[in-house]
């Protein structure tokens, strides 16, 4: 590399200013003759030269650098750097330092280029020097804006220095998520800020959802912010009104227990933001009741995302008759209480918004516990129900199979049972035992099986009924040791299904069973004494026979451990256990 002429020359008067004043001191008999101030006057002369050299190594080395691939980056570059700082949005700044480590350039760039500065991130622990230093690097450029108040006492303070240096900046966030301790007066400034920039907004309540004050947030004066897209409430209760929440993308409303809208201002709010596309709502009193009539029935195309969850189960129902949204396929519908669904949920006004839904998730399960029934039903929908007995849920189910659609596909149907009185476990086996859904029957540790077992044999069909007992029943999981009498009635299960026994007249064959599991822990060590008390008494005795019974396809698990034709344990990864 080439440096200037000036610059050699330059250089060269240093080098022959430093050649002098040194040939001045080589010998160190001539040091010792001089006195003291004498010394001190020349280490300040030497001292100058040494600096003067340091400045000029610093300059020749920052313009030879100037020459490496690194810095021949455009500024543009700063876009580059948005996505590596992007790609983890919780250590920002921390990102932000180490590329300003890498080089004098970039160390310029970087500190000079306002929009790399426009993610502000508080908390109790931030210092609010570098919140108002970052504010002033990011000049005018907006800003996302995320603050999370949780901590102590001394947290208060933090809270109040951070949005006190905020709030003037409200004409430039973009987006502002803050989670606030005593957020009722804390929020309080926020009726006269204005964000003509802001397009998203998220305001929690730290603590739980009690709202001190007896009247709820003043969100802007009442003048929305125009460009507000998304709006998420979180124990905090603001003005329902469709002047101040509307033109919206998605809303979220929780966990609000004074001060809730009405239905008919939440109707009010959905019609003035037609292009809704996500609704959440959860854990919310809406006032007045839900027995208000319908007025005008709701359009909402866009809306793909509906989450309803423990409110109550006939403001679930006026919502979902209220609303018409054609192309709504996912979601979450959970009552608050135990009701019979039929009264409350699946009523005539509401089965246009089931139509397109009924037999669209890819799972269901019915868990079948003391006193009562827990369904649901996973992706795309999320449907959880509590009902109060098996009866009830069969008709759900049956409700539920019911689809506009030619040939529907069946959800596959996982039937728990925890029940420990013997004839509710085979009153529960008797009314589903024609459901074709049911791929899956777990018994969990308390149940009687040896009844259980028989049903899953007949089903409790009377002789010469032309129903098959569990037509779709492919996988037994037992999650608890077995006695005698249960083992032999449950190879008895695997004889009948896999054919190997014959069917009285007119009964017809079940369905062979694929997939047994066995086990009532799963951190078993496979020690010497495990593996052999396994070949020398159960293999033998019982699970050799299941295992030849199970084919060369099927699955036989016991414990953590899947069994081979042979009778080998092979540990399998708790990533790969099917429940």
């Amino acid at each position: 590399m080439q440096v200037s002429d000036d610059a050699n020359d330059a250089f060269l008067r240093i080098l022959q200013t430093l050649a002098g004043l040194m040939s001045q001191h080589t010998d160190d008999r001539e040091i010792d003759g001089k006195n003291l101030s004498q010394c001190d006057e020349e280490l300040d002369a030497l001292g100058s030269v040494q600096k003067q050299l340091e400045r000029r190594v610093a300059s020749v080395r920052r313009k030879r650098n100037t020459f490496a691939p690194v810095n021949s980056l455009p500024p543009e570059l700063a876009t580059v750097f948005d996505i590596v700082i992007g790609s983890n949005p919780v250590k920002v700044w921390s990102n932000l330092g180490t590329l300003m480590l890498a080089c004098h350039h970039w160390n310029q760039l970087v500190k000079y280029t306002p929009s790399l500065w426009t993610k502000i991130q508080g908390s109790a622990k931030t210092s609010n020097v570098i919140i108002t230093r970052v504010l002033e690097i990011s000049q005018d450029s907006p800003l996302d804006v995320d603050y999370d108040g949780t901590g102590g006492s001394r947290a208060l303070d933090h809270q109040h220095a951070f949005l006190s240096t905020i709030f003037p900046h409200a004409h430039r966030w973009r987006k502002a998520a803050l989670s606030i301790q005593g957020a009722a007066q804390a929020l309080e400034p926020m009726a006269t800020l204005s964000s003509p920039l802001l397009e998203s907004l998220s305001l929690r309540a730290i603590g739980g959802p009690s709202w001190a004050n007896e009247e709820p947030l003043d969100v802007f004066g009442g003048r929305p912010p125009a460009r507000l897209q998304e709006l998420s409430l979180d124990g905090i209760p603001i003005k329902w009104s469709p002047k101040t929440i509307c033109n919206l993308k998605a809303l979220e409303i929780r966990d609000i227990h004074r001060l809730g809208p009405s239905l008919d201002q939440l109707f009010a709010i959905l019609s003035a933001s037609p292009n809704l596309e996500s609704l959440s709502i959860d854990k919310v009193n809406f006032s007045g009741g839900a027995s208000a009539p319908i007025h005008n029935l709701i359009q909402m195309p866009a809306l793909g995302t509906l989450w309803l969850e423990l409110i109550s189960p006939w403001t679930i129902n006026r919502i979902l008759a209220a609303l018409r949204a054609p192309n709504c396929n996912f979601g979450s519908l959970r009552p608050r209480i135990l009701v019979d669904p039929f009264e409350t949920l699946f009523t005539p006004d509401v089965s246009h918004f089931f139509d397109h839904i009924r037999s669209g998730a890819n799972s269901s399960s019915v868990y079948c516990r003391e006193g009562e029934v827990t369904m649901s039903w996973d992706q795309p929908w999320r449907i959880y129900l509590e009902v109060k007995n098996i009866r009830v849920a069969r008709r759900v189910l049956d409700w539920m199979s019911v689809s506009p659609e030619l040939n529907p596909p069946v959800v596959s149907l996982c039937l728990t049972i925890g029940v420990s009185d013997p004839l509710m476990v085979e009153d529960i086996l008797a009314v589903m035992t024609d459901t074709k859904a049911v791929h899956r029957v777990e018994f969990l540790s308390n149940v009687p099986l040896t009844g259980a077992f028989g049903m899953l044999t007949t089903g409790g069909l009377e002789e010469g009924d032309a129903r098959t007992p569990f037509p779709g029943l492919r996988e037994v999981f037992i999650y608890k040791s077995l006695d005698d009498d249960e083992w032999e009635n449950l190879v008895r299960v695997f004889r009948s299904r896999q054919g190997v026994t014959e069917a009285r007249d007119g009964d017809q064959h079940p369905s062979p069973l694929r997939s047994l599991e066995l086990g009532e822990e799963w951190d078993i060590v496979a020690d010497e004494a495990f593996i052999t008390q396994f070949r020398s008494i159960h293999w033998l005795n019982r699970l050799e026979e299941v295992r030849r019974l199970l084919g060369h396809d099927g699955k036989l698990r016991w414990y953590q451990f899947m069994v081979t034709e042979d009778g080998t344990l092979e540990e399998q990864p708790r990533g790969d256990w099917s429940w």
